[in-house]
């Protein structure tokens, strides 16, 4: 299990680049263009809900991060009037999010490039979003701590974070299942480049930066796996933990926090 306050991880920024590199054709098959594998089975209703939840008003400007081929981007500007900046690891996905753009006619609002969220301090200096969104990309970090501290400085005052990803279930009540569960995520990072935190300690670093949070909960949807193992058949990369079904080993989280 990652501490979120610590800044060690098995994979690198390099190596979840290289990934996305290779396994963009799979995810677009397996998940479409929203790569979200906590998500109701419906994507329309999933694009309905993040839009919700990110509480948008006219005119604001959201960056997100890690932000894919462009499908949750494309989705919430179809949704809000609103501009989206996004940024991905992978040049691929930002060729093809350019694509997606222009046939959405979105070029006037949504903008993808290739970029390291980590640099979110340098690639913007000044506080200019109204909203970072992190939709299950903070779990490829190398370091928590540098990259929120960079959409920190990144966001207006009364701007706000919302994070959507996995944690690790705690077990430390259970250590028999807590070992086997180490294993089953050490697997996960192998296969998917993500090393996913306790919850304790993520809230613990969002707090520590200044954050006030608003809330941290459960996906309010009905959740489906379909999409994560169509993935998983069409890229044969099979997680398939030991110590518990895949909810009883990470879970899906929502955190939105307010910068003040």
């Amino acid at each position: 299990m990652r501490d979120a306050r610590g800044g060690h991880t098995p994979h690198t920024t390099q190596g979840v680049r290289s990934y996305y590199e290779a396994m963009t054709p799979a995810y677009l098959e397996g998940f479409g263009p929203v790569f979200q594998g906590s998500r109701p089975d419906s994507t329309e209703e999933l694009l309905d809900y993040l839009a919700d939840a990110l509480d948008l008003e006219p005119g604001m400007r959201v960056l997100d991060a890690g932000c894919g081929v462009g499908g949750p981007a494309i989705g919430i500007a179809q949704r809000r009037d609103v501009r989206i900046d996004g940024m991905t690891l992978a040049q691929v996905q930002a060729d093809l999010a350019q694509i997606r753009i222009a046939e959405a006619g979105l070029t006037n609002r949504v903008r993808v490039t290739q970029g390291d969220f980590a640099t979110i301090s340098e690639l913007y200096p000044e506080p200019v979003f109204d909203r970072v969104m992190f939709l299950e990309s903070l779990c490829h970090a190398e370091d928590y701590r540098i990259v929120l501290a960079g959409a920190y400085r990144a966001l207006k005052q009364g701007g706000a974070l919302y994070i959507k990803d996995f944690y690790a279930v705690d077990h430390r009540s259970r250590p028999a299942v807590q070992q086997a569960q180490a294993g089953d995520l050490a697997k996960l990072n192998a296969l998917y480049h993500m090393q996913v935190p306790d919850l304790a300690s993520l809230v613990d670093v969002v707090g520590e930066l200044g954050f006030l949070i608003k809330f941290v909960r459960m996906p309010e949807f009905e959740s489906t796996y379909r999409h994560w193992a169509k993935y998983e058949h069409v890229a044969q990369r099979s997680w398939n933990p030991t110590s518990g079904q895949p909810g009883e080993v990470i879970q899906g989280i929502e955190l939105f926090c307010w910068k003040v």
